[in-house]
């Protein structure tokens, strides 16, 4: 259906923020008023400001930035912090707040003349205006559908955390029922399965009884690792291979250690390394006794949440809180049999790849949402 055509300054009154604008030296302390801020994030943060707030009854307007065009439709009571944003009202018994809303962000300017978008710009365009009884059907039309997208990506969250948890799960699953033969295996279902492990319960040795620490003086030229390097909580390396010289003193290691990092150890950051090279001396290299566990079984006690958490508790200094390594290696390590060990590091790699994937399908539908919502809003007001 064609409807008649109005331009947006015509059917959408707009004034200053004036009043409205935060005294800088009240934004801070006990917080009350939503304040809304420039840019393409408008809620910055709250004030305890009383006066001159945005009165309830002239609710709901649309707040226009007119640096970035972007808007925000505001229901409740709030102060700006910019005077470059602009308060827009529907013109009663004209349009619907909402449908303008609505409308506005399918609008793309192909050329922009003035900073200032909202006289030069948007005001000056012709919009579809059918009658308000027509615009509230609309808007209705337009939640209903743009409602179910928005219930799409809170459960599209909900499994994003799911699939964040299901390691860190599986992980305390393992050592709170290390003294059974039976361990429930978790799979992406969430329901629990046993698997039969070895007969005996496992031992348990103090750490220093079964790792050694090696921090030897590195004088090759080998590649580096700092920090940096290691992603926290997954020992992913994320830096490069190639070989690098760096003026501070560091640390050797091969492919018999795990690196640890003692500073900041909630970062939880390790690396079961498959090169040689050298590393900070935040780092420690840590050398297992085959004889009793791997490398791998090392570096899945020491990301288990509780591990962390213990040896958080040890740590000295508070801005840059280091593991106390001669309490931590008087922690008793659980030991299942070498092949036991083997077989828990396999399946969780096996789960890790699982939510690795899970998490990139996941990250894909994010876009895929956005590109709906911007398809539905430009089908309504075509």
């Amino acid at each position: 259906m064609n409807y008649p055509t109005k331009k947006l300054g015509e059917v959408l009154d707009y004034e200053q923020p004036g009043k409205y604008i935060v005294n800088s030296k009240n934004y801070s302390g006990d917080y009350k008023t939503p304040v809304l801020t420039a840019g393409k994030t408008f809620i910055l943060g709250n004030t305890d400001e009383k006066e001159n707030v945005f009165p309830a009854e002239k609710l709901p307007v649309i707040i226009f930035d007119d640096f970035t065009t972007a808007i925000k439709f505001v229901d409740f009571p709030f102060k700006v912090k910019s005077s470059v944003m602009k308060i827009l009202h529907a013109k009663k018994g004209v349009a619907d707040i909402k449908y303008l809303f609505y409308l506005m962000q399918t609008i793309e300017l192909n050329h922009v003349t003035h900073k200032r978008y909202w006289i030069s710009e948007y005001s000056q365009l012709e919009i579809p205006l059918p009658p308000l009884t027509e615009q509230k059907k609309i808007v209705a039309k337009l939640e209903g559908l743009l409602g179910k997208i928005k219930e799409a990506k809170r459960l599209r969250a909900e499994a994003q955390e799911a699939a964040q948890n299901l390691l860190p799960a599986e992980l305390h699953r393992i050592f709170t029922q290390r003294h059974s033969n039976i361990l429930k295996n978790v799979g992406m279902s969430g329901k629990s399965a046993p698997v039969k492990t070895s007969a005996d319960k496992w031992e348990e040795k103090e750490l220093g009884e079964v790792v050694s620490i090696e921090a030897k003086k590195n004088t090759k030229s080998l590649p580096y690792v700092g920090m940096e390097d290691i992603e926290s909580g997954t020992g992913k390396f994320i830096g490069s291979k190639e070989k690098r010289v760096v003026r501070s003193t560091t640390s050797h290691f091969t492919t018999d250690h795990v690196l640890y990092g003692k500073l900041r150890p909630y970062l939880n950051k390790f690396l079961v390394s498959d090169f040689e090279g050298h590393c900070t001396t935040e780092f420690l290299p840590l050398r297992p006794d085959t004889r009793f566990l791997t490398r791998e079984w090392l570096a899945v006690w020491l990301r288990h949440d509780e591990t962390v958490d213990n040896i958080m508790a040890t740590t000295i200094g508070s801005r840059m809180p280091r593991a106390n390594m001669n309490l931590v290696k008087k922690f008793k390590i659980p030991l299942p049999s070498v092949a036991e060990q083997k077989k828990i590091v396999a399946r969780l790699d096996s789960l890790s790849e699982k939510i690795k994937n899970l998490r990139e399908y996941q990250k894909s539908t994010a876009s895929d949402f956005i590109s709906l919502e911007q398809s539905i809003l430009s089908k309504s007001f075509q």
